[in-house]
């Protein structure tokens, strides 16, 4: 009886999520978030550690194509381009857990090839990966509302753009160095993506968080709200508390730019594809 019940909580919360991709669920989404996510990167932490990979800014530049090749293999689920059991390792959690090795194998292969440039090998093939995908997904499918994109980028730029100059106007570091503005751009793009589908197309957001914003606030616009009041005061903490370990620091911001990065591209490909 115990096992039944046992069994019948974790294909309710998390096995038919994943069959169904009927998005997240409170259960899940603290599961991910308080287990699976920090268990992942303090792994992928101790190897880079263990191989002596230096985690620095032009470490997370090229770790950026494979952060947009995830996207894209979201979107070519997403069509319904393949097939299951196929398709279902490329649904959240676990692309992540497909995406992260193979991520890993790739940079130990770079370095193999080339000690000095093996951060620009890997940066180039991941970028070579992620345009196949791309040509792969829009050779089957047709440009939509090829606006999406475009204001994406011009709503996220400009509210990055604002937060620099007041960063600026104040002397705040938090918000002016580049890998700070990074993080605050990709959470942008997850935002204006979430506001242009759910407030102007009338998508249905699958993430927890954003439908409690959009019944408390009745729009979708509350994410900007939401993700700058965290954002910022997590980064003043990252930038005072962590500058004597920046290997540490790089590693969180990365994890950080991945949660919102990812997302916001897939979400601003599917609506500019019509999916």
């Amino acid at each position: 009886m115990v096992w039944n019940e046992l069994m019948d909580f974790v294909s309710r919360y998390y096995i038919n999520p994943i069959i169904d991709d009927t998005g997240y669920n409170p259960i899940n989404t603290i599961t991910w978030a308080l287990l699976l996510a920090p268990l992942c990167v303090i792994i992928v932490w101790k190897i880079l550690r263990r191989l002596h990979f230096t985690i620095d800014e032009r470490f997370i530049a090229a770790v950026t194509p494979y952060m947009l090749l995830g996207a894209v293999l979201r979107v070519i689920e997403d069509t319904g381009l393949v097939s299951a059991p196929l398709r279902y390792i490329l649904i959240s959690p676990l692309i992540y857990l497909v995406l992260i090795p193979c991520t890993l194998v790739i940079l130990v292969l770079a370095l193999k090839i080339d000690q000095r440039r093996y951060k620009a090998i890997f940066a180039a093939t991941g970028m070579v990966l992620f345009l196949a995908c791309l040509v792969f997904l829009l050779c089957n499918e047709d440009l939509k509302l090829w606006w999406v994109i475009p204001a994406v980028c011009l709503i996220s730029g400009t509210i990055v753009a604002t937060i620099y100059l007041i960063g600026k106007r104040l002397c705040l570091r938090f918000l002016t160095a580049r890998i700070y503005l990074a993080t605050i751009g990709a959470h942008m793009i997850d935002a204006a993506s979430s506001y242009i589908g759910i407030d102007l197309l009338s998508y249905h957001g699958k993430h927890v968080m954003e439908n409690l914003v959009v019944n408390l606030t009745g729009t979708a616009a509350g994410m900007f709200i939401l993700k700058l009041g965290v954002l910022i005061p997590v980064l003043y903490l990252i930038d005072t508390s962590l500058k004597s370990d920046e290997e540490l620091r790089n590693i969180i911001i990365l994890t950080i730019i991945i949660v919102g990065l990812a997302p916001g591209v897939r979400n601003s490909l599917r609506m500019t594809l019509g999916i």
